[in-house]
């Protein structure tokens, strides 16, 4: 039986899977060094608790999840699922999905990432995702919290490893660092993050026979190249028969095979990367 969504939760499921989420923390970072192992690595050189140390073990992870590919079965037909890292049995999977041992490397990096982040940020919280608007992307995930933002861990990693799964552009070691230092500074009150907790980056209403998305007002203003490249290459994914744009922020999406929640998601994350590439 599937496991409910995080968007679907109400508010005492979303504390019991955050509890879970963070009973599973220590055990998935050991995981990560055993599988380090396991491929002829030292996990105590590569995973040396520096931020920097974040872009060789992305390196690392990224390559790994490129070897792997994607899982030749279906989510449903997927036997290793209940294995699954409980952010990816409750978070908006779609196929072709990555196997369990890419989810379990990117379930490693994300305690990884925690106990860096944490350490910069001492004052930081654990906390079920909340927000004044229905729609939040994270709504109901566990997240960071502190300096006005909200950060689901896995988010990025996940979404680069879809792309290295599928043999697309994956995000460099050098990206994941600058994407680290980012969140840090973020939850230290200092700066922007992929992932804050002011309105969100696009706002997508199933409409019939189409989904009807609103980008965040400013970004055609300030980031047109990227408004373009994210509807050249939204055209262009599985399932998406075409992208109409009628307004400087306003797309009508044919994506019939697609819902509500897994488009948000996909263009929440494609912006989250390229906004900051951008800058």
């Amino acid at each position: 039986m599937t496991e409910p969504l995080y968007e679907h939760m109400a508010s005492a499921q979303a504390a019991d899977t955050l509890d879970e989420f963070l009973t599973a923390r220590s055990p998935a970072l050991q995981q990560l060094r055993s599988m380090m192992t396991a491929r002829g690595l030292s996990p105590d050189v590569l995973l040396e608790a520096t931020v920097e140390s974040v872009a060789p073990v992305w390196e690392w992870i990224s390559t790994r999840a490129a070897e792997l590919g994607v899982d030749p079965r279906s989510l449903e037909e997927d036997p290793t699922r209940s294995t699954w890292p409980s952010w990816a049995r409750h978070g908006m999977l779609v196929d072709p999905h990555p196997p369990a041992e890419t989810l379990a490397l990117v379930d490693g990096f994300t305690s990884y990432l925690a106990q860096i982040i944490t350490a910069a940020v001492p004052d930081v919280q654990w906390l079920v995702g909340e927000h004044r608007l229905d729609d939040y992307p994270m709504r109901n995930y566990p997240v960071l919290a502190a300096g006005g933002h909200q950060i689901f861990l896995p988010a990025i990693p996940l979404y680069s490893a879809y792309q290295s799964a599928h043999g697309r552009d994956p995000m460099s070691g050098t990206e994941m660092l600058h994407h680290t230092r980012r969140t840090i500074s973020a939850l230290r009150g200092q700066g922007p993050v992929a992932e804050g907790a002011e309105e969100p980056l696009v706002t997508v209403v199933a409409e019939v026979d189409c989904f009807d998305v609103g980008l965040r007002a400013d970004l055609p203003e300030q980031h047109p190249q990227v408004v373009e490249r994210l509807i050249t290459e939204l055209t262009d994914r599985d399932g998406v028969v075409s992208v109409h744009r009628y307004g400087p922020a306003a797309l009508v999406v044919d994506a019939p095979h697609w819902d509500e929640t897994r488009l948000k998601l996909w263009l929440t994350l494609w912006l989250q990367r390229h906004l900051h590439i951008d800058r």
